[in-house]
């Protein structure tokens, strides 16, 4: 039985919708309903599909569309074509720069901050509009490269290079571990892209394998600056914008223990530490200390050594380990002085690790990848995830060691901090309510009994 025909309503709200959206001119438009077969146009779903394999649309797009949303499909020169991501401070999008022609080398990824979260949060705002600036001091071939960053409309974005691939966090927990001369050359290229970082005068201080992306050939690429410091930088008054004493910023399963003290008084061997703790991860499966709270890995960083490599695998070589234990030294003075006398110290285990060549753009279209990246895509988190945590402490001592009271973290998104009184007033009422219960009951006994 033939579909009911398309109310013209319905197909014209549709049609009004993408003309309103500036994806497609209503020329263009015309023409590809035109061409398309007859039974198309009696069904909205068919119509869209037809678009979609047209290459004319995506199939989040005619999504959008079909609802009737049509604001913010469209920013500036760029055409949002998927989503990719959710971090802490906005949004990442698979788009198209109308600048290029069409072809893979047209697409970024796009971190866009939402502008109501820009107008209800200064942080917010005050974070994304450095990660703007300092994304652009830095170019590396394992830096993920910044194109553009700026507002269109007072909305502010970053248009960076996409990167096929996966997270090494992903890729580590779908394939297993790395070998060892398999991560001695992949972080080589990490220590590298490090070492380009800290020569722009940037400490990265969230460096952890979702942050590090395994492209195509297994090379790899250095993500997000957004909590990156510059050592020269004059520090806001909020200290919960780039941390400070009190507010600890960084992701606690590969935070630097001097990180934990004063996030803002490190340098370049906090990364290293960093680094490290992603080599264990790359190499185990499992960050130095897995399990507990934010708290629990914050002292064990501190006060604690990791359990040995060799207990995970032991047929790695002992000197390739004693690489990754100076790294996690807690000592700054103790490890690596610098990323490059890491790269050089790694490439002595790269023998019987083939050299492969940098990526090279797939013989596909654009339309015809990006139908691929939705298919395939289950886990959008997986290409883009920056998610660290800020932990509001009190005021300490120097030599005071962090207790339960005097820190709340939180595993919410980046930039999420909970004064102490939030935790301890709830709780000061459970316990008056508990002993007020108690105390009734007491009375009661020793009237009845």
């Amino acid at each position: 039985m033939p579909p009911p025909p398309l109310p013209s309503s319905e197909l014209d709200r549709f049609l009004e919708t993408v003309c309103h959206s500036k994806l497609l001119g209503p020329g263009r438009l015309n023409v590809l309903i035109a061409e398309a077969p007859k039974a198309v146009g009696k069904d909205l779903d068919k119509l869209g599909e037809h678009l979609v394999s047209c290459g004319a649309l995506t199939h989040f797009q005619f999504t959008k569309l079909k609802q009737g949303i049509w604001q913010g499909l469209v920013l500036g020169h760029f055409h949002i074509l998927s989503p990719l991501g959710r971090g802490g401070m906005g949004t990442v999008y698979l788009a198209h720069d109308t600048r290029k022609p069409a072809g893979k080398q047209a697409l970024v990824a796009l971190k866009v901050l939402p502008p109501k979260k820009a107008r209800e949060e200064d942080r917010t705002l005050a974070r994304f509009i450095r990660e703007m600036d300092l994304a652009q001091r830095v170019s590396h071939p394992h830096l993920t490269k910044t194109y553009e960053a700026g507002d269109f409309s007072g909305v502010h974005f970053i248009a960076m290079e996409y990167i096929r691939g996966d997270s090494l966090k992903k890729f580590v927990s779908d394939r297993g571990p790395l070998s060892d001369t398999r991560a001695a050359r992949f972080f080589a290229e990490v220590a590298d892209g490090l070492q380009s970082v800290h020569e722009s005068g940037l400490v990265h201080r969230d460096l952890k394998p979702s942050n590090i992306m395994v492209t195509p050939n297994g090379h790899a690429k250095i993500l997000d600056l957004g909590l990156a410091l510059a050592v020269d930088e004059e520090l806001p008054n909020d200290k919960k914008i780039v941390g400070g004493q009190g507010y600890v910023v960084g992701t606690m399963d590969y935070i630097a223990p001097e990180q934990v003290d004063d996030p803002t008084g490190v340098d370049a061997r906090a990364d290293l530490y960093s680094l490290g703790c992603s080599m264990y991860f790359a190499l185990t499966g499992q960050p130095p200390f897995p399990g507990g709270t934010s708290i629990e890995k914050m002292k064990k960083h501190q006060r604690d050594f990791a359990d040995p490599i060799s207990d995970f695998n032991p047929t790695l070589p002992a000197g390739f380990t004693r690489i990754i234990d100076r790294l996690m030294e807690k000592g700054p003075g103790n490890r690596f002085q610098t990323a490059n006398a890491v790269r050089d110290a790694l490439l002595q285990w790269t023998a019987g690790d083939p050299e492969t060549p940098m990526d090279v753009d797939p013989e596909q279209t654009e339309a015809e990848f990006v139908l691929e990246l939705e298919r395939t895509q289950k886990d959008p988190g997986a290409f883009f995830e920056t998610i660290p945590v800020v932990v509001f402490a009190e005021k300490r001592k120097k030599d005071e060691a962090i207790n339960e009271e005097e820190a709340n973290p939180t595993e919410e998104q980046e930039g999420a901090s909970i004064p102490l009184w939030m935790i301890l007033v709830p709780g000061l009422l459970v316990i008056g309510c508990l002993a007020s219960g108690i105390g009734w009951l007491l009375i009661y006994w020793l009237k009845h009994r």
